[in-house]
């Protein structure tokens, strides 16, 4: 709700946000923070959040960020997207892959090992379709499914192409 006297637009209750995008400049906006979403399972070495901004100028800003809990130097991968309407949005995360731009070493550093053994081959196996699961059920959660089901995934948010082998 704007104050009294307040235009759309003019600025009020806006304040300058800059969202780090990983292998992009930032990107920076004049806006305000309408929601935020984490999950963390304590069984998996990644941290995502989702933070959904109304921007001054109209329209919307949606950040991702996925953060390796146990890695040093805090690694985090940071993805950033301004659009003018919630279709894009939406379209933006659910297309979105998080284990695209993560380094598999740094996800189960015993697998990436010379003789690495088996179990933590199958810990790292194990992670990218647990990850998803985990990514598909808080946007669900937050957002319901993705209204078009026949969304292509391929458009993802990183713009790279999904890991060989990975589905």
């Amino acid at each position: 709700m704007m104050p009294a006297g307040a235009a759309a637009g003019d600025g009020a209750g806006f304040d300058f946000v800059l969202l780090p995008r990983h292998g992009r400049r930032p990107l920076g906006f004049q806006g305000r923070l309408l929601a935020r979403l984490e999950a963390a399972p304590p069984d998996l070495p990644v941290a995502s959040s989702v933070t959904l901004h109304e921007a001054a100028s109209g329209g919307f800003v949606c950040a991702i960020r996925h953060r390796l809990r146990d890695a040093a130097g805090a690694e985090e991968r940071c993805y950033a997207l301004a659009a003018g309407d919630a279709p894009t949005l939406l379209r933006f995360l659910h297309g979105h892959d998080p284990m695209a731009d993560l380094p598999p070493a740094a996800l189960v550093p015993q697998a990436a090992a010379a003789g690495a053994s088996r179990a933590a081959l199958a810990e790292a196996a194990s992670i990218a379709p647990r990850l998803r699961a985990v990514w598909r059920d808080l946007l669900a959660a937050s957002f319901g499914p993705l209204a078009h089901p026949d969304h292509d995934p391929g458009a993802s948010a990183s713009r790279r192409p999904a890991p060989r082998g990975e589905p």
